[in-house]
């Protein structure tokens, strides 16, 4: 009887001891962090490490789910979508609310404006124009995200035989961010081993009305891949920038602004507007195609 009940004591205090270990936990993107959820607002989670007392905060758009002590699971969905390309631009998330990008990572400051044509011009339309082409700029930048910090807004002016008249103009700036770090090494690995070759130059100029694009050669007339030569690998901290001289772009170091495992995404950027620059490697289903069609 002594026996059964030690066993019994022994039991209840591990279980209690087990019961005691167990902590909340947030689901991020990379894996689970072992936490105490101490309050969860309308755009962040406040949360302390286990056996200590500063609190930490972090963006609700990271946190997939909170898995609470009890057992209770609290899901969350973000609204940030995954933008590849232009035809990704109109899920770009937009923003006034400067908590809601805290955490994200930070791509730099882009600026955006639209002007009517006449003074009859709909001062919706613009606006409109406005907002679809800083998601533009967002999405040629790597960002799926605009923290919106300015807006101005003039409305149709009308002018007389002394003062001419002002169509409808609207601009914005903010900030781009994305939910999503690069991988450096990755990228610094494939452009060291793959052969690149050029497939699209889209160019968005600031007083255009939307990004044009060009068809880049990418095969002699022989029929073989035009290789492009890598100059120069910058990397930085948190950017990495390449030197192509056959390019002919006007910077001499392109930024890497988003990868595919067959696609590589360069940028530049300066005050008449902005230029990307899609490379493809070998193994991309276009490239393959073509190589194939010539040899068939």
């Amino acid at each position: 009887m002594r026996i059964l009940l030690l066993i019994s004591v022994v039991f209840f205090i591990g279980s209690q001891a087990f019961a005691q270990s167990k902590h909340d936990l947030i689901y991020l993107s990379e894996e689970p962090k072992e936490v105490k959820v101490k309050e969860i607002g309308q755009s962040n989670i406040k949360y302390t490490y286990p056996d200590e007392e500063v609190v930490y905060s972090i963006n609700k758009f990271l946190v997939s789910k909170v898995e609470f002590e009890s057992g209770r699971v609290e899901n969350f969905k973000s609204p940030l979508k995954p933008v590849n390309n232009l035809t990704d631009a109109k899920d770009v998330y937009l923003t006034f609310n400067p908590d809601e990008v805290t955490g994200l990572y930070n791509l730099g400051n882009l600026f955006s404006k639209a002007t009517g044509v006449t003074t009859l011009s709909s001062i919706n339309k613009v606006n409109n124009r406005a907002l679809e082409k800083l998601k533009y700029e967002a999405t040629m930048m790597g960002a799926n995200a605009v923290y919106i910090g300015n807006q101005y807004q003039r409305g149709n002016q009308y002018g007389n035989e002394y003062t001419p008249g002002n169509s409808t103009q609207t601009s914005y700036s903010g900030m781009a961010f994305s939910n999503k770090k690069l991988n450096l090494d990755e990228i610094e690995e494939m452009l060291k081993t793959q052969q690149l070759t050029p497939f699209q130059k889209v160019v968005l100029k600031r007083n255009g009305w939307s990004p044009k694009t060009f068809d880049k050669p990418s095969f002699t007339d022989s029929g073989e891949s035009i290789a492009l030569d890598i100059e120069k690998i910058t990397r930085s901290e948190d950017a990495i920038f390449v030197t192509i001289p056959s390019l002919r772009a006007k910077s001499n170091k392109l930024k890497v602004v988003s990868y595919q495992e067959d696609s590589i995404t360069l940028m530049e950027r300066d005050d008449n507007g902005i230029t990307n620059y899609l490379l493809l490697t070998e193994n991309h289903p276009f490239i393959r195609n073509i190589r194939e069609n010539i040899n068939n």
